[in-house]
């Protein structure tokens, strides 16, 4: 049997675009604890490293057909990582800024729609609208809202990926949101408040 730690990084990327499990895990091995320091110096958040150094390897996996690298393996590695730590921080100023958004859009808010019904009605309603969705999307809306998981521990479970359940989420609170005839802002802060 060959020794892949012996091989370089071209050999190893010409035989993972060939299915090769083995060069696959030996590039793993290889780089995974430099890119994991990288994303962790970077988001200071480890849960979110390890989650951003996963999900490059599964795409490495997923997509080792299409991979045209630029530069060498670690360079692409590298670039690859850095740019999904960027997206993760912008994402996260982002639901800085919603949550912001949010508590600026209830306090300017006619308050008339709350003030005609309770909140105990309220929560009932949307519950009801949650128990109305298709039976999947239902699923990884309360998997979500109710069991707290995270879209990747979500997909994991049911075997999906991460953009499915992201997707199923906002489809849910869309469909919720025109059931209540209430606005997207308002119903994303009743869902919140009700379901933390």
């Amino acid at each position: 049997m060959d020794n892949y730690s012996k091989f370089s990084d071209e050999q190893l990327t010409t035989l993972l675009k060939a299915g090769d499990q083995t060069a696959f895990s030996e590039i793993y091995n290889k780089y995974w604890a430099m890119l994991y320091t990288t994303c962790h110096k970077m988001l200071r958040e480890e849960s979110d490293a390890q989650d951003i150094v996963q999900d490059l390897f599964i795409t490495l996996w997923t997509k080792r057909n299409e991979l045209d690298f630029k530069t060498s393996l670690s360079g692409y590695l590298y670039v690859t990582a850095r740019h999904k730590v960027l997206n993760a921080i912008r994402k996260r100023k982002n639901s800085d800024k919603l949550i912001d958004v949010l508590a600026s859009y209830i306090q300017a808010q006619d308050h008339s729609v709350l003030e005609q019904i309770t909140e105990k009605e309220l929560a009932i309603a949307i519950e009801k609208e949650i128990q109305n969705l298709p039976e999947k999307m239902r699923e990884v809306f309360e998997y979500s809202r109710k069991a707290y998981l995270s879209n990747r521990e979500i997909a994991d479970k049911l075997g999906i990926s991460d953009k499915t359940v992201k997707k199923q989420i906002g489809n849910a609170i869309k469909v919720i949101r025109l059931k209540l005839s209430l606005s997207s802002g308002l119903i994303l802060l009743l869902i919140y408040l009700f379901f933390k």
